[in-house]
């Protein structure tokens, strides 16, 4: 493992490939349902970023992050013009920010496989209907802060408030994912 310096001095970030790094990512990941999803607007000519709540239903060991979404749909048009995404996660004790390439994939036992009732919700037709299609994002590196107790991370942030950060520990970690 090797440790660099983030543009601000007092923001140290550990950079990893360890196997307990990724299975960390794993865990946190697992435990968060909604991603924001950022993708480069297709029908922006600015290339505009644009992001999208969407449910995961899949995360994997690896660090790849499955999603229903309709292939009619706008984040499909976007990830197939510029496959490259960012996957942000949020929760009271962790924040996972995942940069990969993303892809359509058309399997339709991968989409009954991942099917809920959540996805009857907000997807028309059921998982035969081939407007219904997996969005898979394959990460490249995962950045994520957190992941201690919530009693932890509270003692963090009065120590943060009060003016006493131990700026000597990383507070956040960069994750090369396999």
């Amino acid at each position: 493992m090797t440790e660099h310096h983030d543009t601000s001095p007092a923001d140290p970030v550990r950079v990893s490939d360890d196997p307990a790094d990724v299975q960390k990512v794993h865990e946190l990941i697992s435990g968060m349902d909604i991603a924001m999803v950022t993708t480069v607007d297709s029908s922006s000519p600015e290339d505009r970023l644009t992001s999208r709540p969407l449910s995961t239903q899949l995360a994997e060991e690896d660090g790849d992050v499955l999603f229903l979404v309709r292939s009619s749909s706008p984040v499909a048009a976007d990830v197939r013009a510029d496959p490259r995404v960012n996957v942000a996660y949020s929760s009271m004790k962790a924040w996972v920010s995942l940069a990969g390439t993303a892809t359509i994939v058309e399997d339709r036992a991968l989409v009954k496989q991942l099917w809920s009732k959540g996805a009857d919700m907000f997807m028309e037709g059921g998982p035969d209907n081939p407007d219904n299609v997996v969005l898979r994002v394959s990460g490249d590196t995962a950045h994520y802060w957190g992941g201690d107790s919530l009693v932890g991370t509270a003692v963090s942030t009065v120590r943060a408030l009060t003016g006493r950060r131990d700026d000597s520990e990383p507070s956040s970690t960069v994750v090369e994912l396999p």
